[in-house]
């Protein structure tokens, strides 16, 4: 399965669509019809910009990992993929320890000792 279907599937589980006319009805200058052949990998029919980032919007994710996916997917070059893909997963570990970091920092690490809260 293809990025843009991958995020298409996220789209209709998160807002519980039941079919890909109601999923393409809800993305931007989306139809039935370019859904399909997105579907089927035909005619290298991609998501573009603007859908991609509204379907990252809608789903909580990273907009950038969602850009940088999508490049990867859209590229000819097996040695752009292969870069755009290092950098997916360069920027999806970033993402997860900046994640981490806010969260230690607002919800804290109890201490074992003490009832105060432990910040690293």
């Amino acid at each position: 399965m293809n990025f843009s279907s991958e995020l298409v599937d996220l789209l209709k589980n998160k807002k519980g669509l039941t079919s890909d006319n109601k999923a393409a009805d809800a993305i931007p200058g989306m139809n039935s019809g370019n859904l399909s052949k997105i579907r089927k990998g035909l005619e290298n029919r991609f998501l573009n910009d603007e859908q991609a980032l509204y379907i990252a919007n809608e789903c909580g994710l990273n907009p950038e990992w969602v850009l940088v996916n999508l490049a990867a997917e859209r590229t000819k070059s097996e040695d752009a993929k292969s870069a755009w893909a290092n950098i997916a997963k360069k920027l999806s570990r970033t993402v997860t320890a900046a994640a981490l970091a806010v969260s230690l920092v607002f919800c804290g690490v109890q201490h074992k000792d003490s009832t105060k809260a432990v910040f690293a």
